[in-house]
């Protein structure tokens, strides 16, 4: 019993080595595969402009909760989502259409995938890997809401001077169980699109399988859902430092340029990672049970 996170532990490395080996650099494919996966950002980002509305400042609770980004305010925020929109939709689209071209991906094989390929490999899946997308955005805005919400409730009502120390405590301690719950959810959402690939179910069936998938193998993924969540704020946050540098083209720029590099390895990473986490082979018009 003792050997097996040493074994699960090595399982997940020779698996992030195997995709990283074979992952085709750079990639057009990988990048919207790269940008499908940040419902949990987007959701986040969500729920903050909807606390800062309500809070009336949106500096108040930018530093409530200990993040020192900037929020925009609702209006800015609903424009920008509904300009991103089909952005989203089509990276869904071709993140899918990718994630079932690798599900025959060898450890050792080289990536072929191609954005056309994606994008037509992809055209079945586009509003069932949309669905996933939002009902990931859905949650990660109402997890955020509740686990930040009486945090910047209660620095509105007695100030942000009268907590002191314990306000920086509070906020840490919510600031860290939020990035966690977008960590898990993270993997949720490619294990769900894992499974809705390989499977003829729905939206929410997909997310329900991702979930017990998950509860099964506690610390493995855990462990994953760690180097996923790692990476993904270590691109934004690049892009993030690149556009406070140089201004937001030079940051959209490293976003690119990054996800062009990291996402044919993550979406090879994920298909090899899908069956050791108990996820049965591929079926034609079938269901797992």
């Amino acid at each position: 019993m003792s050997r097996e996170p040493e074994r699960a532990a090595s399982d997940q490395r020779s698996t992030i080595a195997a995709a990283v080996r074979g992952a085709a650099v750079p990639s057009l494919a990988g990048l919207a595969f790269e940008l499908s996966g940040l419902a949990w950002a987007f959701g986040g980002a969500a729920a903050l402009s909807a606390l800062a509305a309500l809070a009336g400042d949106a500096e108040l609770v930018s530093g409530a909760v200990g993040s020192g980004v900037p929020i925009p305010g609702p209006l800015l925020a609903l424009a920008l989502f509904m300009v991103s929109l089909p952005l989203i939709l089509a990276c869904a689209r071709i993140g899918g259409g990718a994630a079932r071209i690798s599900i025959g991906a060898e450890p050792g094989g080289r990536d072929t995938t191609t954005l056309r390929s994606a994008w037509a490999e992809g055209r079945p899946l586009q509003v069932s890997a949309a669905g996933i997308w939002l009902q990931i955005f859905g949650m990660m805005a109402s997890g955020t809401f509740v686990l930040l919400g009486p945090l910047v409730g209660l620095t509105v009502l007695v100030g942000p001077d009268t907590l002191g120390p314990f306000g920086v405590v509070l906020s840490g301690v919510a600031l860290i169980l939020t990035l966690a719950y977008a960590a898990e959810l993270g993997a949720l959402h490619q294990l769900a699109l894992a499974s809705l690939v390989r499977h003829d179910r729905g939206v929410g069936s997909a997310v329900l399988h991702g979930w017990r998938l998950m509860r099964a193998q506690r610390g493995h993924s855990r462990r994953l859902a760690t180097v996923e969540f790692g990476v993904r704020a270590a691109v934004l946050l690049a892009a993030g430092l690149a556009s406070y540098l140089a201004g937001p083209s030079w940051g959209l720029l490293q976003l690119a340029l990054l996800g062009c590099i990291l996402g044919s390895s993550r979406c090879r990473a994920w298909s090899l990672a899908y069956p050791r986490f108990g996820g049965l082979a591929a079926t034609a018009g079938g269901g797992e049970t």
